[in-house]
């Protein structure tokens, strides 16, 4: 399959599960795994997007992120397909971009050698850690010149093997399954 059919399988699959009880003990599976790893227990500074509604649900790391007394950055999506990350706090304030996603109003930019981990987004996974997203290359730029730790919450249903990896897909280093 094309990654744009893959794209399309995996929002079907995702949009089916959200709000299911599969979908919420999934979650409960895969972050208990992630908050008992030394991925989340070595890092003081973490990266990670505000989830849309069908994505895996990034609310709750954020706040245990804040109750640990981690520094947490969102990031922002410019033009020609940059992310610039920025440090949010329990009180920012975030506004919806055109495709849903919402983003911080602050400017506090947190650069790529702060951050400890990057929680990377996608909708389809291979085991072996490569990914798609959502088709903007935003990701895989960044990743290009990110060297701390990476790993994404992957729920079952994106599990996808049969597909080709690019010369510029970039690896996650870690995934927490269900």
């Amino acid at each position: 399959m094309e990654k744009q059919e893959l794209r399309q399988l995996a929002i079907t699959r995702l949009q089916k599960i959200a709000g299911s009880e599969k979908r919420r003990i999934q979650v409960e599976i895969i972050l208990d795994k992630f908050f008992k790893s030394a991925t989340w227990n070595n890092a003081t500074s973490i990266g990670v997007t505000m989830a849309t509604s069908f994505e895996f649900p990034t609310s709750l790391l954020i706040q245990r992120a804040f109750e640990a007394g981690k520094k947490v950055a969102v990031p922002k999506s410019m033009p020609k397909g940059k992310l610039v990350f920025h440090w949010v706090d329990p009180d920012t304030a975030f506004s919806t971009t055109r495709f849903g996603v919402e983003e911080p109003t602050i400017e506090a930019i947190a650069p790529a050698d702060e951050l400890d981990l990057l929680i990377v987004p996608g909708l389809v996974f291979k085991r072996s850690g490569y990914r798609i997203g959502f088709g903007g290359g935003y990701y895989d730029r960044y990743l290009a010149n990110y060297h701390g730790k990476t790993c994404s919450l992957v729920f079952a249903e994106q599990l996808m093997e049969d597909w080709q990896t690019e010369a510029f897909d970039q690896q996650i280093q870690q995934l927490f399954l269900s």
